[in-house]
C-alpha cells in the first residue's frame, strides 16, 4: 500500500504527527516548514497521546485533523495498535486519514496497516528536499 488520492475530513485542520523520537519529531517539525501546505503541525509523541487529543476533537475542544501520520515503532501502544483503536471508535472509523510512518518496508507490515484501516504507508525521510515532497504530495487535490 502507497499513498493514494485520498478525501480529507477537513482540508484546513491541523496535520497531526505521532512519533516518540524527539528527534524524529524535531527534524519533520523544521522541514515542514518549507512545504507549501499551511495547516497548523501538531506534534504527539505516544498512542496514548493521539487517544487523547481525539477524544479533545470528539469533544469538540480541538479541531478535526486533516491527517494523521503515525509511527509504527512506538513503545508501549505501538503505530498500528493505536490504529486499531482509533478505527474502533465511531468517529473515527472512516476518519481521519491515517498514514502510517515506518523505517520499516516489510511487506507483512504494510498489509497489516491496510487491514487495520490505513490510507497508506510512507518510509520515513531524513533529507530535506524528500521530506519537503512527501509533505506537499499530502496537498488534498481540489
Amino acid at each position: 500500500m502507497q499513498r493514494a488520492n485520498f478525501e480529507v475530513a477537513n482540508r484546513a485542520g491541523p496535520i497531526v504527527m505521532v512519533d516518540d523520537s524527539e528527534t524524529d519529531l524535531d527534524i519533520a517539525r523544521r522541514f515542514y516548514e518549507f512545504c507549501d501546505l499551511e495547516n497548523d503541525f501538531v506534534t504527539l509523541s505516544s498512542g496514548d497521546d493521539l487517544l487523547d487529543h481525539l477524544g479533545a476533537v470528539e469533544r469538540g475542544d480541538a479541531p478535526f485533523p486533516m491527517l494523521v501520520l503515525l509511527d509504527v515503532n512506538m513503545p508501549g501502544m505501538d503505530g498500528f495498535e493505536t490504529l486499531s483503536r482509533i478505527r474502533k471508535a465511531e468517529a473515527f472509523r472512516e476518519a481521519p486519514t491515517i498514514l502510517m510512518l515506518t523505517n520499516s518496508d516489510n511487506p507483512r507490515d504494510i498489509e497489516r496497516a491496510g487491514e487495520l484501516g490505513a490510507n497508506g504507508y510512507q518510509p520515513k525521510h531524513f533529507e530535506l528536499k524528500k521530506y519537503v515532497d512527501f509533505f506537499n504530495s499530502l496537498a488534498p487535490e481540489n
